[in-house]
């Protein structure tokens, strides 16, 4: 649809419209139909009923009544409080040590003379490490051998861990 055929359309329902909700057409008023006309008196006595049975209907209102409740005001404090519950002390099981924050990030290795040398890279909480055999790492560890893709760290207690 095109711009003319909507407004045509649109046009054609705002005349239709007008037209079935218009004001009802009445003829020319004759000078003797407006002396037929009863007088107002009906429409204001009719008022004073539809009052009076408005007023019976409503019920007198006891007075004031204060809310059950108020958001704005905080109640009383308790005067009295319940003693403290004594917990036994809870059995924690041992936690085993997390494991290090060290991890084998590559191995290089490096052909020094005649024989071949392998450089650990290691990635630490402090950043990358190049260590070599017999190096200390993160003042936990001491590098026992370099392999072609592990490391074996010893640490302070005698502990192994392998890399991989």
């Amino acid at each position: 649809m095109n711009w003319k055929s909507t407004a045509a359309v649109s046009g054609a329902g705002v005349v239709l419209t007008w037209l079935a909700n218009g004001p009802a057409q009445q003829g020319p008023v004759s000078p003797r139909s407006a002396a037929v006309r009863p007088a107002a008196t009906r429409p204001a006595s009719d008022i004073q009923e539809q009052a009076e049975r408005l007023r019976s209907r409503m019920h007198p209102s006891s007075g004031y009544d204060a809310p059950s409740r108020n958001p704005f005001r905080f109640g009383a404090k308790p005067t009295s409080i319940a003693p403290a519950r004594t917990l036994a002390p809870e059995v924690v099981a041992p936690v085993a040590p997390l494991p290090p924050a060290i991890k084998l990030a590559g191995i290089a290795a490096d052909v020094v003379g005649d024989r071949l040398e392998r450089t650990a890279i290691l990635t630490t909480p402090e950043g990358l490490i190049f260590a070599h055999e017999g190096d200390d790492v993160a003042g936990q560890f001491r590098v026992r051998s370099i392999s072609e893709d592990a490391v074996e760290l010893i640490q302070s207690d005698g502990a192994v861990l392998n890399l991989r």
